[in-house]
């Protein structure tokens, strides 16, 4: 027999009724919510009312079994929905670099094949290395409308750990080594998602920043390191882009797991910053019900049968650290037991409904399906990749090629006929169509370069015939001797997603076995060698790129990728991309080396503040390419640095203004960076910060003024005495760049009480 939905809603109101009172007899102290039928201009329902009034109400009328059953999924990908009330599920995906199918954990989806497909956008280090926060929005933007377009309405992104370890194998995901980059980027990518109704979710709150052993490793990080280092971006993106959802992450910080975490989850995100909306799980990172629901995370996923089964698997401590710990029953027993008040669980409920009102779910009738991939929407993913592309070197500015003079192009490499749009794991989108850098180079080149290729050698894992030493010695020299015939040489390597992935960390800067021995010998056969490589992190180019005479680094550029590459090479679009991590020669030159990954799950943090170029310059270390660099096919000049205070601002401002001049032939883009140097605080501080950047596009021979504003949050640092920030009177040192290590002027001004 099927019951009415009426009757069903009848029948829960009764049990509900029932609960609360056995539940009052045990002292429990525990009150039911009345359970009457639903008027319909029930102030819930109102979109006029204040969002917070619609939350009080729509809390009182929800019975206990709903508040509980709502914390926990209802399968993969979505939340739980209270028809009685008219509470909508949220529908979510996986991000931040397009959208994932969301019908189940990724060996099941890996299988399908019916894939789901959509626009591959740039990896995130890609879209950092713009510096462009109106890419990074464009691209959040983007990915909101394809979520509108399926029935979706929250998107797993964006990623902002910050590079510790060279080696992690998410690096690819977030935007590099330094906290005020990653803040900018994620702020502007959350604020593109949001506009399209849609919520992002800024993750993974906090330190994830090694893959190896993240489901039980704990790290120890002293409070202002924390502060300053790895909480600014979800600060950022709490305080500036009102970020409707924080994931939590898998590892623990500090010996607590990051979901049971009552420091990071209230302390800091609630109290200190403000946070109300919802806090999510990573999937499969909890480990306690009371522990958990106390701490403030509000939604454990994944739920209902799919997680069951998924739990059940005797491999299932692969895919997470556990779950099923939310279930309605085992937090209604904790209700019971005392261990759970009805006020807490009231809190964590007002969390998940008020991100349902702030988005617009409530409110909005779902649309129709519509066409995903658009013109548009590719356009964006090109602009972003195209503007990724870091030019890391060009002796005898053999870049751009001109076709008047390069009649033949050997493309050569792994990564030259296969589109790497991405790493492995998560975050990994399934495309319609994607542009390969050959079928790039060819489309550009047209009917008057002969473009030919040759594979060089294979990517470990992808054809296991062609890893053997005797296939790997044939398919080199097949390279050279396409090489030596050609005018110009093009050399694509790289990783794949079996080797920079969710789920594992590299075991070494190298690239993959082969690929060096490949450039060797190519560049031996044709002076006009370019090598361009796809990867996510740090490689080692060391042992050739003295060799070459140019160099490009091309990232994870999404479906794009060929048709950007070739843009660049032939100059269709002047290279603008900076570093948004330092090159180091070796794993030993890293500050987390001595330190990762951990001994016996303990992971010290022990280089505090100094990550990335803030440990290299006080160690006096130089890179193979340092934080922030990336050269031009034209010149730029910096002159006449302006200090002085601010005008009609509450607090103490300065203004910094410069002039910027394009003094090459070719019109170009410039990423300005400014750094701060405190030589006079209390505490030891790096030798300089970023604290602000500008991409500014000028044509040949053109100048422009270029400003910026200081103020009080770009000198602090964080007193862990004082448990806030403090900025201290005295002299602070103004450093404007082109790159971390290429400082083009100096300034300086005093700040006094």
């Amino acid at each position: 027999m099927i019951l009415s939905n009426n009757y069903q809603a009848q029948n829960i109101c009764r049990l509900s009724r029932i609960f609360a009172l056995v539940l009052a007899v045990l002292g429990a102290g525990v009150v039911d919510a009345p359970c009457q039928d639903v008027p319909s201009n029930a102030p819930y329902k109102n979109p006029k009312v204040p969002v917070e009034e619609r939350v009080h109400d729509l809390l009182g009328r929800m019975t206990l079994e709903e508040k509980a059953g709502i914390l926990s999924g209802a399968n993969w990908m979505e939340s739980v929905a209270i028809p009685r009330l008219d509470v909508p599920s949220i529908k979510m995906a996986d991000g931040p670099m397009g959208i994932r199918s969301w019908h189940g954990p990724s060996a099941k989806t890996k299988a399908e094949e019916d894939q789901f497909r959509s626009t591959a956008f740039p990896a995130g280090i890609a879209v950092a290395a713009t510096w462009d926060p109106e890419v990074a929005q464009s691209v959040g933007q983007a990915i909101g409308q394809e979520m509108r377009a399926i029935g979706r309405n929250m998107i797993l992104g964006p990623t902002v750990n910050i590079q510790r370890v060279p080696l992690w194998g998410r690096n690819f995901e977030g935007y590099g080594e330094d906290p005020y980059l990653a803040a900018r980027m994620g702020v502007a990518y959350i604020k593109g998602v949001q506009s399209e109704g849609v919520i992002a979710t800024v993750k993974h709150f906090a330190a994830n920043n090694q893959e190896f052993e993240r489901h039980r490793v704990d790290e120890a990080i002293d409070e202002r390191t924390l502060q300053e280092i790895y909480f600014p971006a979800f600060k950022a993106a709490v305080q500036e882009a009102d970020v409707w959802s924080v994931m939590s992450a898998y590892q623990k910080v500090n010996g607590s797991y990051c979901a049971e975490n009552a420091f990071l989850l209230q302390d800091v995100l609630r109290k200190q910053w403000g946070f109300k909306n919802l806090v999510v799980s990573d999937w499969g990172s909890t480990y306690s019900t009371a522990g958990t629901v106390n701490a403030g995370m509000d939604l454990e996923m994944p739920g209902g049968e799919q997680a069951r089964t998924w739990l059940l698997k005797p491999d299932s401590k692969k895919n997470g650290n556990g779950g099923g710990w939310l279930w309605q029953e085992k937090v209604l027993a904790d209700v019971k037991a005392g261990k759970i008040s009805a006020a807490t669980i009231d809190e964590n409920v007002s969390s998940i409904l008020r991100t349902i009102f702030v988005s617009g779910i409530f409110d909005r009738s779902e649309m129709p399906p519509s066409e995903i991939d658009t013109p548009v929407q590719r356009a964006v993913a090109r602009r972003g990749s195209a503007e990724s592309i870091v030019l890391l070197k060009n002796a005898g500015n053999l870049l751009p090629l001109d076709p008047s003079k390069v009649k033949s192009i050997a493309v050569i490499g792994p990564d030259a006929a296969v589109a790497r749009t991405g790493g492995g794991g998560s975050s990994l989108v399934k495309f319609k169509s994607a542009i390969t850098p050959l079928d790039g180079i060819k489309e550009k080149a047209g009917s008057g370069v002969q473009v030919s290729y040759a594979l060089g050698v294979s990517m470990p894992g992808e054809d296991p015939a062609k890893d053997t030493a005797e296939a790997r010695e044939q398919l080199q020299k097949e390279a050279v001797a396409l090489a030596a015939k050609a005018d110009a040489a093009i050399v694509l390597v790289g990783n794949s997603v079996k080797v920079e992935s969710e789920d594992f960390d590299r075991k070494t800067l190298d690239l993959p076995d082969g690929q060096d021995e490949l450039i060797k010998a190519v560049a031996q056969a044709n002076h006009n060698t370019v090598v361009i490589f796809n990867a996510g992190a740090p490689v080692n180019v060391s042992r050739w790129v003295s060799d070459v005479p140019s160099v490009l680094d091309a990232w994870f550029g999404g479906e794009e990728m060929g048709h950007a590459i070739a843009d660049v090479l032939f100059g269709d679009v002047n290279p603008s991309g900076k570093l948004p991590f330092s090159f180091i020669n070796e794993f030993k030159e890293s500050p987390a080396y001595g330190n990762y990954p951990g001994e016996d799950l303990h992971v010290k943090y022990a280089e505090g503040i100094y990550v990335g170029y803030r440990y290299f310059d006080k160690h006096d270390i130089t890179p193979q390419f340092p934080f922030g660099y990336g050269l031009s096919y034209t010149s730029f000049s910096y002159s006449d640095l302006k200090i002085q205070p601010g005008k009609g601002s509450s607090e103490r401002t300065f203004e910094v203004s410069l002039k910027l001049r394009n003094g090459g032939k070719r019109a170009g883009a410039e990423v300005v960076e400014l750094y701060v140097h405190d030589g006079h605080a209390s505490v030891d501080r790096p030798v300089k910060e970023l604290k602000g950047f500008r991409r500014v596009e000028l044509a040949s021979g053109k100048s422009t003024t270029v400003s910026f504003t200081l103020d009080k949050n770009a000198l602090a640092f964080y007193s862990t005495q004082k448990k806030d920030w403090v900025t201290e009177p005295g002299t602070f040192d103004v450093l404007i760049g082109a790159s971390s290590a290429d400082i083009r002027l100096k300034g300086s001004f005093d700040l006094t009480n």
